[in-house]
């Protein structure tokens, strides 16, 4: 090894220049596209590495929001039509010319497409078809998974605004969701050809219009995502064509359009089912799918579980046969969840109560159901619950339910808290509202897990507030067998960090054996 090192330095190369092209192009898949392309020019050895990169992927994370008194002179009064993500469509034409000509092979396509625009204009439409056509005609004889979203889909949230629960925008009510994009995109209608391609492995459509035709044929597709799907009645067609589908996502689907003129006040039942029996899902995840109103699934393979939505009916969600859920997230995109809702709430949990992973979101950070009605209502319990992770904004009355909540589990070694910054504190002003702290009014001797089981403690986004104050002392006090504690801090002064982190050190219980990490 060391003689064939010393003569790779004295001829000059490397060990990255013996690989063969295939696994260079593997190598700089992990890189952005356009870095992987710029890799061309360090040696002539990479000259036609760029062949081997099987993935390309172009994401849009911003969008222009329809015509605006600048876009008329450059879309309405231009000779000629063009659209305003031309620079973003000229990338993606460079990375598949750059390929094929590395290549050497006009039929070279790529393994994995992903396009995501910002929003999609009607000028785009045949550069979007010639995509298409070119990958379908060549993805003969190898697997393809294929991502192209045309809309971006914002998973807007409330925020804690002073002392009310509040969100900075007109118009938005204490259950509504924020999930929207804030134009509607044209619309593209797919090809038929796409649903009959037997080479698709992966399939993300989004702000399309799904209309397939009459014969739907995907024999070989695993993994199905619909995003900003405004007509639901092809849904459940395209799910039962799908015999391998074993993860599911279905985003903001079904959604009524913003209409205008004499028929934007008719109203049209957009609520629909979606049945998925005849085959065993591994993943599946429901976010902002307002009108649908029944989900029946069946689980006996299912091991991962998302949705964010309102505190769904009872019959929502149905799971045949023996379930093992190991990881779940739910995400509440209300404001609130109301003492009415709560025994709906907890009767949803209990589908989950053998979760080993839950992640609950909710703007209060949970403080919902430390009220009369939770006590009484009551939580199911998770006896099998190892991994507890919690997101919202913190207050006094989070840190009850928070206590509630690990009172019902009693295995629980990780807990994780990511605590979000209200709109109107700033870290800066944390040393005026410093006072120091009152004593604990929590009977913490009927939480189990934080004598016996709780090893590590996450806190994100610690800022040193009171109420954050309260839940870290309140934790790191009573574990006992406390092996890792990590804290997050955001940026400010070097003396209020070493306050902060004084302080926190102060209360952990076991010193001796316990890591601590601060950044």
């Amino acid at each position: 090894m060391a003689s064939r090192n010393t003569s790779a330095q004295q001829h000059g190369g490397d060990r990255l220049s013996d690989l063969k092209d295939e696994l260079l192009g593997t190598i700089l898949a992990f890189l952005p596209i356009k870095d992987a392309a710029r890799a061309a020019v360090l040696a002539r050895r990479y000259r036609h590495a760029f062949a081997g990169v099987n993935t390309i992927s172009f994401v849009e994370q911003r969008a222009h929001y329809g015509v605006t008194r600048n876009d008329y002179t450059y879309c309405l009064e231009a000779v000629e039509q063009r659209s305003k993500n031309g620079e973003f469509i000229d990338g993606v034409n460079a990375a598949l010319i750059c390929r094929r000509r590395c290549a050497g092979d006009i039929n070279a396509a790529p393994r994995a497409f992903r396009v995501q625009f910002g929003c999609f204009d009607e000028w785009d439409e045949p550069m979007v078809s010639q995509w298409l056509s070119f990958l379908l005609k060549r993805s003969a004889g190898q697997e393809l998974h294929l991502d192209l979203r045309l809309q971006l889909t914002i998973m807007g949230e409330h925020n804690f605004d002073g002392q009310e629960w509040g969100y900075r925008g007109a118009g938005s009510a204490d259950g509504e969701c924020l999930a929207h994009s804030r134009y509607e995109a044209d619309r593209y209608t797919l090809p038929a050809r796409l649903f009959s391609c037997i080479a698709l492995r992966t399939l993300c459509l989004g702000g399309c219009d799904l209309d397939p035709p009459d014969r739907i044929r995907l024999p070989f597709l695993e993994t199905l995502l619909l995003s900003s799907i405004p007509c639901s009645d092809n849904i459940q067609r395209l799910i039962s064509s799908c015999p391998r589908l074993v993860d599911l996502t279905l985003e903001r689907c079904g959604y009524t359009p913003i209409s205008y003129g004499p028929s934007a006040s008719s109203h049209v039942d957009r609520s629909y089912t979606i049945t998925v029996v005849d085959k065993r899902l591994h993943r599946l995840a429901l976010r902002c799918c307002h009108n649908l109103v029944r989900a029946s699934v069946d689980a006996t393979e299912l091991r991962a579980f998302e949705y964010r939505g309102a505190v769904p009916a009872e019959s929502f969600l149905t799971l045949h046969g023996a379930h093992n859920i190991s990881s779940c997230t739910i995400d509440l995109c209300g404001k609130m969840v109301y003492d009415r809702e709560l025994p709906r709430f907890a009767k949803f949990l209990e589908l989950f109560a053998g979760t080993k992973h839950l992640h609950l979101k909710s703007t209060h950070l949970g403080a919902d159901i430390e009220s009369d009605r939770a006590i009484t209502t009551g939580l199911p319990c998770f006896p099998a619950l190892t991994r507890l992770q919690l997101t919202g904004y913190l207050h006094t009355g989070s840190i009850e339910a928070l206590a509630r909540i690990l009172r019902q589990a009693p295995s629980v070694q990780i807990l994780s808290l990511f605590m979000k910054q209200r709109s109107r504190e700033t870290f800066h002003n944390v040393r005026e509202q410093w006072r120091e702290l009152g004593d604990d009014e929590l009977d913490v001797s009927m939480i189990p897990c934080l004598r016996n089981r709780l090893r590590e403690i996450n806190l994100v986004h610690y800022q040193g507030f009171e109420a954050q104050r309260y839940a870290a002392r309140l934790l790191l006090r009573n574990a006992i067998v406390l092996e890792r504690m990590c804290v997050a801090l955001p940026r400010g002064t070097l003396e209020l960090q070493m306050k902060l982190k004084d302080e926190i050190q102060g209360w952990v219980v076991n010193t001796g054996s316990t890591e601590t990490i601060f950044f």
